[in-house]
């Protein structure tokens, strides 16, 4: 979410540098490349916050975001808000990339043998893809970015649900993410040969998180809300990794954001999710992981300094 925060802080489950070149790409050396089967595939999404450093520490920032996507051993990680740092990654990991925006870019373990962009229809700064070929299975990764208006701090959960999606719906979401399904039903009438992954920033809730049994928690007001993208995702045929790992929002939200002032944390949610689809791709684990900003994360037995007001969503998929 692009917000000027002065009082304002998020936590989460969720420019420096010249901007790199479109679709760079670092090549892996030819001992590295896997040899066997792949069966399992790790993906990573991260909105990491204006290159993953502020102004007020970027060094650290820097260091402590490339740390954290080091240590994560993802296969795959869908960046948002790159803004310049796409090389710098990509080379601290020895990955594949593709920068498909200075918003977007996609690290690849495996190689990239597509790259998939749709001008015509959704800006690069919203939405673009990639193929990976990982020894001769193919899976289609997708990251995206939906606007941050109106801004979600301020859901007005006194009125009606109907009261509320009209409010939600006078920004531009709703229109992005219709948009991005239309380009990509060729895609998903594939899905079952080559599967789909979608995560990102979706800067919007979820109707998953916002039921009648979590109504009076994570200060929902009373509101019970079938928010429009997540039903648009879940029409579409599209599984929400994390939720379906952890089916009880009551006892497992799955924070990648939030918004306090001072010690009060006002609002708790998710916005920021792994979507998939197709019969060879199964998802065995996810989790969210956060952070205070600036903080620190205790991030598989090591510690890292926090730069991103969002927190980052980890899926493990087994593969048919």
């Amino acid at each position: 979410m692009k917000l000027v925060r002065k009082k304002f802080f998020k936590k989460s489950v969720a420019g420096a540098w010249m901007l790199g070149a479109l679709c760079a790409c670092t090549p892996q050396p030819e001992e590295e490349q896997p040899e066997k089967e792949v069966k399992e595939l790790k993906v990573l999404s991260w909105n990491v916050w204006h290159a993953g450093h502020s102004k007020a520490y970027p060094e650290k920032g820097c260091e402590g975001t490339k740390g954290i996507l080091k240590q994560s051993d993802a296969d795959v990680i869908l960046m948002i808000e790159t803004y310049g740092c796409s090389n710098q990654v990509a080379d601290h990991l020895g990955y594949y990339h593709r920068l498909i925006s200075d918003n977007l870019s996609i690290y690849s373990r495996y190689p990239i043998v597509k790259t998939y962009t749709f001008p015509d229809s959704i800006s690069t700064f919203n939405f673009g893809g990639v193929e990976l070929d990982m020894n001769g299975k193919r899976v289609r990764v997708f990251d995206t970015w939906l606007h941050y208006l109106p801004d979600e701090r301020l859901t007005p959960t006194e009125k009606s649900e109907q009261e509320i999606l009209a409010w939600d719906d006078e920004g531009t979401r709703d229109e992005e993410v219709r948009r991005i399904l239309s380009v990509l039903k060729p895609f998903l009438a594939e899905a079952d040969s080559i599967p789909v992954i979608m995560g990102g920033d979706f800067n919007s809730h979820s109707h998953l998180d916002w039921t009648e049994a979590t109504k009076d928690m994570y200060n929902h007001g009373g509101a019970v809300v079938n928010w429009t993208v997540s039903k648009e995702m879940e029409k579409a045929g599209f599984e929400d990794s994390f939720r379906e790992m952890h089916p009880d929002p009551t006892k497992e939200l799955g924070v990648t954001w939030y918004w306090s002032d001072g010690d009060v944390k006002d609002r708790m949610d998710r916005i920021d999710y792994i979507y998939y689809i197709g019969k060879k791709l199964r998802a065995t684990k996810s989790e969210s992981y956060n952070a205070d900003l600036p903080g620190t994360l205790d991030f598989k037995g090591k510690k890292f300094f926090y730069a991103s007001d969002h927190g980052f969503v980890f899926t493990t998929f087994a593969l048919d």
